[in-house]
C-alpha cells in the first residue's frame, strides 16, 4: 500500500516502509502523518519496523522555512524513540535534515557504504527540531556530537561507524540484514550504547562554549541544547530544544542565511529546456589567449583532473601562462591541499602548444574577447565555446575575483546542446554557473557601486577608519576597494550612515541592473555578492538586506542624497515596488 510518499509492506511480521516522495524524500506534513499513523498501529500489528527509502538518498532534502504543521518533526521523532517495538533504519546517499533526525530516533540504523550523514541546522542558523541535540550526544558522546552538530559536515559511513552513529555498514541489498537485526532486537537488545560520562560531558560543553566565542547566535545555543541533555530530564530537554529552535528562527542571522540558502538555489537550478538535455562529457578543455583568468580556469579545471590544452599567441604569453599556473598550483602546496606528486600529476595534464586547430574537437573552449587567434569552428553541435567578458551571438563568461562561482550568458542563437555542455563543463571544473543576460557584467557593476560609494566618502572626509568599523562584518577590504586621497579637513558621519550609503548604493545598482535586463532576479545579485564579492552569507545580500530594512527608507535615503552624485539617484524600480507594496523578493519567483 502507498500514500502521502510512503509505502508499507507486511513481511514475515515485520513492517517495511518505504520512503517515496522523490526527488529527496523530503518528509513533508503528509509524509509524517503516514509514518505516525504506521508507528501507533505497529503494536498490535508487527513485531519490528525497518524504515527504508527509494532512489539514491534516504532523505536529503533540507527545509529553508519554519515548519508548524502537525505532526511536526519532534512529534515523528518521538514516537520512533518510544516505540514499542524496534526501528531499524536502512541509510544510503546522504541523510541531512529532518532525515538526519529520523533516524537518530531509531533503535539501530545500518548504512551503505557511500552513504553521508549530516546535522546542518547551523548553516541555517538554526539548532537541530526533531531532538537531535538529545539523542546524538547520547549516542555517540557529547564532544563528537558538539563537533557534528556545530560543523554540520557530512559524516561517512565509516566515520559513522566508528563513532557509533550507525550499527553496521551493509554490502549490497541491505533490505535483509535489516530484517535479520530487527528480529533480533524483538527478542532483546543486544546493542551496547556508551553510558554518559557526566565528567567528560561537561569539559566538552564547556570548550565548544569558549571555542564558539563571538560566533552566531546557533552555535552557542547548541552548546546550551547540548548541555540541557545532561542536565533536564528528557521531556523537559527536548522542550528546550523546541524553545531555542523558536528563538532562532526570529533571528537576522537565520534569516540571511534562509535568504542565501534560497538564492543559492535559485541561481543555480538549470532551466527547464537545458536540464532535459545530455551534454558532452568534458575530460579536457580548451583555452585561447593569455588572460590571467584563463589560468584561473586551468588551475580549477587541473585540481578537479580536468585536462587542459592552452594555445598562445606568442612565446611571451605562453611563459606568461604556465608561470601564473604554476603559482596557482603553488599556492595549494602552501596550503596544504596538494602534496608534491599530486602538483606534478596536475602539471601532466596540462598541454600549452600547438594552434587554435588543436581545440577544434573538444567540447568545450573559453578564450579571452580580444584575442590574437582567431577560434575554431565547433566540431560537434553540442561543443560550447565560451568568451570571456561576453560577444554578440557568442557565450559569455565572468570569472569574480573570489569564489567559484561565475557568471554566464547564453543567447537565443546558440545550440541548446551547446548551452547544457557549458554550464555542465563549467560544474565538472567546479565553477557554479549563475545565468545572466545580455552581458556578464553583474558583479563588475556591483563591485564597482561598492568602490564608488565608499571612494565619495572618503573623499568628503569620512575618516577610514570609520568606515572600517561601520563595516566590519560585511566583508569589505579597504586597501583593495578604494584609492581616493582624503581632504585634510575630516568630515562628522555616524557608523549607521556609513553603514546605510555603502548598502543603499549596492542595492540601487543591483535595481539598475534588474530594469536593463542583466540580471534575472535580484537573489540572483545576492548569490553572487555572498559567492564571489566575499559577502558574508549570514547577511543574506545587499537586496536581501533592502528588503529587510525596507524600500521606503531606501528611498528615502537615496532621495537625500542623490543630490550628491548620481550614485545614489534613486532607480525607476523601486518606485514602481513601492507603488505596487512589493519588496525586492516579489521579484524572486
Amino acid at each position: 500500500m502507498s500514500a502521502n510518499g510512503l509505502k508499507s509492506e507486511l513481511r514475515d511480521g515485520i513492517r517495511v516502509l518505504t520512503l517515496a516522495n522523490p526527488p529527496g524524500n523530503a518528509l513533508t506534513p503528509g509524509l509524517r502523518r503516514a509514518l505516525l499513523a504506521e508507528l501507533l498501529a505497529a503494536p498490535g500489528s508487527c513485531t519490528a519496523i525497518v524504515l527504508q527509502a527509494e532512489g539514491p538518498t534516504f532523505s536529503s532534502h533540507q527545509p529553508l522555512d519554519p515548519d508548524p504543521a502537525t505532526p511536526t518533526l519532534a512529534d515523528l521523532c518521538r514516537a520512533v524513540a518510544d516505540s514499542p517495538v524496534p526501528v531499524v533504519a536502512v541509510l544510503q546517499g546522504l541523510v541531512t535534515g529532518p532525515g538526519a533526525e529520523l533516524v537518530l530516533a531509531a533503535r539501530a540504523r545500518l548504512a551503505g557504504p557511500t552513504c553521508r550523514i549530516a546535522f546542518a541546522e547551523v548553516a541555517l542558523g538554526l539548532c537541530p527540531s526533531g531532538g537531535a541535540s538529545q539523542r546524538l550526544p547520547r549516542l555517540i558522546g557529547a564532544r563528537a556530537a558538539l563537533r557534528l552538530l556545530l560543523t554540520g559536515r557530512p559524516t561517512p559511513a565509516s566515520e559513522a561507524l566508528s563513532l557509533g552513529l550507525i550499527d553496521g555498514i551493509t554490502e549490497g541489498a541491505p533490505l535483509a540484514p535489516a530484517r535479520r537485526l530487527a528480529a533480533a532486537l524483538t527478542v532483546g537488545d543486544m546493542l551496547k550504547r556508551p553510558v554518559p560520562d557526566a565528567t567528560a560531558w561537561t569539559a566538552a560543553v564547556a570548550a565548544a562554549r569558549r571555542e564558539q566565542g563571538r560566533r552566531l547566535p546557533a552555535g552557542q545555543r547548541i552548546v546550551d541544547c547540548v548541555e540541557a541533555a545532561l542536565l533536564l530530564p528528557a521531556e523537559n530537554a527536548l522542550a528546550f530544544e523546541a524553545t531555542v529552535r523558536a528563538d532562532l528562527e526570529t533571528t537576522p542571522e537565520a534569516a540571511g542565511l534562509r535568504a542565501a540558502a534560497k538564492a543559492e538555489r535559485r541561481a543555480l537550478a538549470l532551466p527547464p529546456i537545458i536540464a532535459r538535455l545530455q551534454p558532452l562529457s568534458v575530460s579536457r578543455i580548451g583555452l585561447l589567449g593569455s588572460s590571467p583568468d584563463l589560468a584561473r580556469i586551468a588551475v580549477a579545471a587541473l585540481s578537479r583532473d580536468v585536462e587542459v590544452t592552452w594555445v598562445f599567441a606568442s612565446d611571451a604569453a605562453r611563459r606568461a601562462g604556465l608561470a601564473a599556473i604554476d603559482a596557482g598550483i603553488g599556492e595549494g602546496q602552501r596550503a596544504g591541499s596538494l602534496s608534491p606528486a599530486r602538483a606534478r600529476d596536475l602539471t601532466a595534464r596540462l598541454l600549452a602548444s600547438g594552434g587554435p586547430e588543436d581545440l577544434a574537437a573538444l567540447p568545450l573552449v573559453v578564450r579571452e574577447q580580444a584575442s590574437h587567434l582567431d577560434g575554431p569552428a565547433p566540431a560537434a553541435p553540442g561543443a560550447a565555446h565560451l568568451v570571456l567578458g561576453g560577444a554578440d551571438e557568442a557565450i559569455g563568461l565572468s570569472l569574480p575575483p573570489a569564489g567559484r562561482s561565475c557568471e554566464v550568458t547564453l543567447p537565443g542563437e546558440v545550440h541548446p546542446l551547446a548551452r547544457a555542455t557549458a554550464l555542465a563543463g563549467l560544474r565538472r571544473i567546479g565553477l557554479s554557473p549563475v545565468l545572466v543576460g545580455h552581458r556578464p557584467v553583474v558583479g563588475a557593476r556591483m563591485a564597482d557601486a561598492g568602490r564608488t560609494a565608499l571612494a565619495w566618502m572618503i573623499s568628503r572626509g569620512v575618516p577610514r577608519r570609520l568606515i572600517v568599523s561601520a563595516l566590519d562584518g560585511f566583508g569589505v577590504q579597504m586597501s583593495d576597494a578604494i584609492s581616493a586621497e582624503s581632504p585634510a579637513i575630516l568630515r562628522a558621519m555616524s557608523a549607521t550612515e556609513v553603514l546605510n550609503r555603502w548598502l543603499s548604493a549596492l542595492a540601487n545598482e543591483g535595481a539598475r541592473l534588474l530594469d536593463e535586463g542583466f540580471v534575472r532576479r535580484p537573489s540572483d545579485i545576492d548569490y553572487l555578492m555572498v559567492a564571489a564579492m566575499e559577502f558574508p552569507r549570514w547577511r543574506g545580500g545587499p537586496m536581501h538586506q533592502a528588503d529587510r530594512r525596507g524600500l521606503m527608507a531606501l528611498r528615502a535615503d537615496l532621495r537625500a542624497w542623490g543630490a550628491e552624485t548620481a550614485l545614489w539617484s534613486p532607480a525607476p524600480l523601486i518606485d514602481r515596488l513601492i507603488r505596487d507594496g512589493q519588496g525586492f523578493a516579489s521579484l524572486n519567483q
